[in-house]
């Protein structure tokens, strides 16, 4: 709330400190940004913070490119109308931009890519519309175990209490060895000790190496 604070906050970090330390550069915009669900959101979930752009695409391109996105502005409009919950609200700047905009196309591109239909029952309108209510007000309500309690006969415990699995995706080792993939090498910022494979990467797609 103090004027100017926030920013005064980042330009002295980033004269002072970053490179220095082994925290994600994000830091430097804390409390410039941490002060409000749209910038808190932005400073969670992008990639490049705007004021790091001029360093990784130039500053005439940066500039562009967020006023044609205005990207604070975007965020916002997940939060209209307003949610009213803490909880609510980060429901709905999930769904609206990092599921939309991330998770479900990455199920389409990588489904489709092996010539499958996928279908994500759990995104449709109508149920989202009867369930959203229930899940805005009970913030502690376990959501899968009301899932795997649904059915008529409810799912074994081997089934619902099995731990967590996955599958890893090499992509840090694939950009830090790959040659196609090492153009972001020329840009200092990128370069530095302890920058994040995503940054890397998202340079990498936009600049392949010639």
């Amino acid at each position: 709330r103090v004027p100017r604070l926030g920013r005064a906050f980042r330009v002295g970090y980033r004269a002072l400190l970053e490179g220095r330390l082994n925290v994600s550069p994000k830091l430097a915009g804390l409390v410039e940004y941490g002060g409000t669900y749209p910038r808190a959101y932005l400073l969670k979930r992008s990639v490049f913070m705007p004021w790091e752009l001029s360093a990784v695409m130039g500053p005439a391109a940066a500039r562009e490119g967020l006023a044609l996105l205005e990207p604070l502005a975007l965020v916002q409009a997940a939060l209209e109308p307003d949610p009213a919950t803490p909880y609510a609200r980060m429901a709905a700047l999930e769904a609206c931009l990092y599921m939309k905009n991330q998770l479900l196309r990455d199920s389409d591109w990588a489904s489709m890519a092996h010539s499958l239909e996928v279908r994500v029952p759990f995104v449709d309108v109508a149920l989202l519309r009867s369930l959203a209510p229930v899940f805005a007000a009970e913030q502690q309500l376990n959501a899968k175990r009301l899932v795997a309690n649904s059915p008529d006969r409810p799912l074994p415990s081997s089934v619902v209490d099995r731990p967590k699995t996955g599958f890893a995706v090499p992509v840090k080792s694939w950009v830090e060895q790959d040659s196609e993939l090492s153009s972001w090498r020329r840009v200092p910022a990128l370069a530095r000790p302890g920058c994040h494979w995503s940054r890397r990467l998202a340079f990498a797609l936009l600049n392949p190496q010639q």
